[in-house]
């Protein structure tokens, strides 16, 4: 058998959360897929603390929760402002008799 085929505890929720976390990034430019960056964000947050919990402390792990929290952040930031936007155009639309 080969050493490369040996299971480290923790590696795939690391590896899930760094992609989780690339995505939530992403979505978050693309307005109305905010909201899915801030479950991407959250969900990669918790796969990242798992994964220190099993004792997996390497980069990717890092990478995953600052991605995700990144991700989680902008996506809220954004999806609020969105809303506020919403909001305010309805309002003017409201005062103007439309």
């Amino acid at each position: 058998m080969s050493d490369n085929n040996q299971v480290v505890p923790g590696k795939n929720a690391a590896m899930a959360s760094m992609v989780l976390g690339i995505i939530s990034v992403v979505l978050w430019f693309f307005g109305y897929s905010s909201i899915l960056s801030v479950i991407l964000g959250i969900i990669g947050l918790v796969l990242a603390s798992k994964a220190k919990k099993e004792g997996f402390n390497d980069g990717i792990r890092t990478a995953g929760f600052v991605l995700s929290l990144i991700g989680l952040i902008g996506g809220a930031i954004f999806f609020i402002s969105c809303v506020a936007c919403v909001s305010a155009f309805s309002n003017a639309a409201v005062n103007l008799g439309y």
